[in-house]
């Protein structure tokens, strides 16, 4: 069986708060890689986009994953950063890059990515402390 992460209860909500809001998120992309579009929205747009889905009172509700000292940010981990998470859902929901498709269809595809992640939150210390990533090349 898959790891399920503990807050997917709660991921699956965000999910549902996208699918009711059909007023945000509808730009189409279209002719885009992959690799185009992480480079262009994994610092910026995704990275706000995670302030939005686990917000500051959320993670209030869960104290430091290593020290139990509350906890002030989101971690996704070694091997599972955000660019390999956007990865993993524009293979799912776009393969066909030829064809559109709504932002709102991989971010909903992106935090659907997190439920089988250990992604969690840290306070600054423990985030800090753990190890990091290589730095990465251009994704492929």
């Amino acid at each position: 069986m898959s790891y399920i992460n503990p807050h997917s209860e709660y991921i699956d909500k965000r999910i549902a708060d996208l699918q009711r809001h059909t007023e945000k998120w509808n730009t189409k992309i279209v002719e885009t890689s992959h690799k185009d579009f992480i480079e262009d929205f994994f610092s910026n747009v995704f990275t706000n986009f995670i302030l939005w889905a686990f917000t500051k009172a959320y993670l209030k509700k869960h104290p430091c994953s290593e020290c139990k000292e509350p906890s002030e940010e989101r971690c996704h981990g070694l091997g599972e950063e955000r660019p390999i998470l956007m990865k993993r859902a524009l293979e799912r929901v776009w393969p066909d890059t030829s064809k559109a498709i709504c932002i709102r269809e991989i971010l909903i595809a992106f935090l659907e990515e997190h439920k089988t992640t250990k992604f969690t939150f840290k306070c600054k210390a423990c985030h800090r402390a753990e190890p990091k990533a290589p730095r990465r090349s251009k994704a492929k």
